[in-house]
């Protein structure tokens, strides 16, 4: 039997993140019912329920202040066949571990106890982790991750050197204590329900959450928005290597590990594949029609062809869930066409 297919019912934590509107737009396509938290229904509720419109009553709010604080979520849980944990926080600029690893940690396993003591009626827990949680950044030589991985190099460096170890590698860290928190709550616990966690790298496409000004993008299309407004400091355009996938692709991801037996006890990492910046203004210039006029051409051709030194494995993604995701060049397509309509390119 899968988990729990539509008409079921999927609580989504942080569902006003990039991540969480996404996941509860696919839920809501796919025929589920939706209870999303946030921390301020005041402040996030109006644009999701505008958003989320047409679904009527399938789509709820609940408010949940504080995401560390035991038994946040034990409202939230009851009477829900799905938990989708979305809510953690992303910020590569923080010089204190604390403040990155402790509502990550303490965020997920508050929402595990939470399932535990008062939600009897729940299937499966879908953790929306990270490909950072898997790599290790510093290598020897060019190197292919599988879920097998772990990124215990991050966790070390934060032990070892504090904030010096550097914002990306406080993150890296958050995420893969996080994960590991969530796999040990799981062995130790043994509920009557599984697990699966979804691994991605960058996640490009429109922002469907509340986005006023360019400095309040979420940290993945800022980067991408930096990169086709040539605003990446200029050398690491043919040097910095990022992997991405569009973020409806992993909105789907989520509802598949909610609908697939053999999603249980997976992790699992989805990329479109490994690219430089330079390779994504070669491509955006490359698209017919063209969304904007407004990207630069740089260097074309630069990194074609050029090794990356990190790349991923998706054997288990095609074993697991198997669908046809989007190319790299519709994801940009997709997202330069919503910075021309909200007049952030020209």
């Amino acid at each position: 039997m899968p988990a729990a297919p539509a008409p079921a019912t999927v609580l989504i934590s942080g569902v006003n993140g990039y991540v969480g509107c996404w996941v509860a737009n696919a839920f809501l396509e796919h025929g589920y019912s939706v209870r999303g938290t946030v921390r301020s229904i005041e402040r996030a509720g109006q644009h999701l329920k505008e958003l989320f419109a047409k679904y009527d009553d399938k789509f709820e709010l609940v408010e949940v202040i504080d995401i560390t604080v035991p038994g946040a979520f034990d409202e939230a849980v009851k009477g829900v066949d799905i938990v989708a944990h979305t809510a953690a926080p992303a910020d590569f600029s923080s010089t204190n571990p604390s403040d990155i690893i402790d509502p990550a940690v303490q965020g997920t396993v508050s929402i595990l106890d939470s399932i535990l003591v008062h939600a009897p009626s729940v299937k499966r827990f879908i953790l929306t982790s990270s490909c950072v949680s898997i790599w290790t950044m510093f290598i020897d030589a060019p190197r292919e991750f599988t879920e097998a991985d772990w990124n215990d190099q991050a966790v070390n460096l934060v032990n070892e050197k504090g904030g010096e170890a550097g914002g990306m590698t406080i993150y890296s860290a958050a995420k893969t204590l996080s994960e590991r928190a969530a796999w040990e709550f799981v062995e130790k616990n043994k509920p009557s329900w599984d697990m699966a966690t979804i691994n991605p790298p960058f996640l490009f496409g429109p922002p469907l959450q509340e986005v006023q000004s360019v400095d309040k993008l979420n940290l993945s299309m800022k980067v991408l928005y930096d990169i086709v407004t040539g605003k990446l400091p200029d050398h690491q355009y043919d040097k910095m290597s990022l992997n991405f996938v569009h973020a409806r692709d992993v909105a789907e991801i989520h509802v598949r590990a909610a609908e697939l037996p053999q999603a249980g006890g997976t992790r699992c990492l989805i990329t479109a594949g490994a690219y430089f910046p330079q390779d994504i203004l070669d491509i955006a210039n490359s698209l017919d029609p063209k969304p904007c006029e407004g990207v630069p051409k740089r260097k074309p051709g630069a990194t074609k062809g050029r090794k990356h030194r990190i790349t991923y494995s998706m054997e288990q993604f095609g074993r697991v869930y198997g669908f046809k995701m989007h190319t790299a060049a519709e994801t940009i397509a997709d997202s330069l066409h919503d910075f021309k309509a909200r007049g952030w390119i020209q």
